[in-house]
């Protein structure tokens, strides 16, 4: 009975043993482009997972499902003093349909920054005038 016992005791003390040396993940032995298909699955698990997060990004174009997940977003303008422009979301990777349009400039004084629920599919093209932010959409948004 006392050896079942020390059996029993040395096989938890490994299995925690294991589960501690598992929370380290050794990335050193991944190759450049391993590294970065890893960062896009742990990406596109938060937004699958809605883990609320917000990105800064600047103004520009962004591929839903390569620059940015595929997910729903809240979309917030991040202009200054006198910038103005267009966000608008194109399917096909800009070439295809427009799916969605907006005017965006800096906020007045004492106003929020103008802010929209959008959704990114794969291949959507995101184009934005102004800085702004992205916020993994987590459900509905109360204000």
């Amino acid at each position: 009975m006392k050896k079942w016992i020390a059996l029993i005791v040395t096989l938890a003390v490994l299995s925690l043993t294991g589960l501690a040396a598992a929370e380290e993940i050794d990335l050193a032995g991944l190759s450049d482009d391993e590294i970065v298909m890893l960062l896009d699955r742990v990406q596109q698990e938060m937004v699958d997972r809605r883990i609320e997060r917000t990105a800064d990004l600047a103004g520009g174009a962004y591929i839903g499902g390569k620059d940015i997940p595929a997910g729903s977003y809240v979309y917030t303008s991040r202009a200054v003093g006198d910038d103005w422009g267009n966000v608008t979301i194109y399917a096909d990777g800009g070439k295809g349909k427009q799916l969605f349009w907006e005017i965006v400039s800096a906020p007045d004084e004492g106003e929020d920054p103008e802010t929209y629920f959008i959704t990114l599919g794969e291949g959507d093209q995101l184009k934005s005038a102004v800085p702004f932010s992205l916020t993994i959409h987590a459900g509905v948004l109360f204000r």
